[in-house]
């Protein structure tokens, strides 16, 4: 399990609640227990160890197990690349009023937010 090392996320970080279940992912792991077996015999949610553990793995305060995919933190930074040279396309904005913005390029700067603003 590999609770021992930690990752990203400092322990005093975590909330009580989270903490809680790592403390009990520790024990489960020195007893050389599944889990599951953990849980059973101390009367708490398997379910609930699991998902502590996932959640725990994607803070980083848990590290993965080698060979096995983690579950990503839900947002993931995008950039889109700069195609200098290529051809622009063509951009329209249709208005709740019913009223339809058509460019053949992009409008520079704010001309866009005052256009709209003059339309609306």
């Amino acid at each position: 399990m590999a609770t021992g090392k930690r990752c990203s996320t400092a322990e005093n970080e975590l909330t009580e609640r989270q903490r809680y279940w790592l403390e009990h992912l520790r024990a489960a792991e020195r007893s050389g227990e599944p889990l599951k077996a953990y849980a059973a015999r101390l009367e708490l949610s398997a379910h609930s160890m699991y998902e502590a553990k996932r959640r725990l793995r994607i803070l980083g305060v848990i590290a993965p197990v080698a060979g096995r995919k983690t579950t990503a933190p839900r947002f993931t930074r995008v950039t889109v690349a700069s195609l200098a040279g290529a051809p622009v396309a063509s951009l329209r904005v249709r208005l709740s009023s019913g009223v339809v913005l058509e460019w053949s390029e992009a409008p520079q700067g704010d001309a866009l937010r005052e256009l709209v603003g003059l339309v609306s």
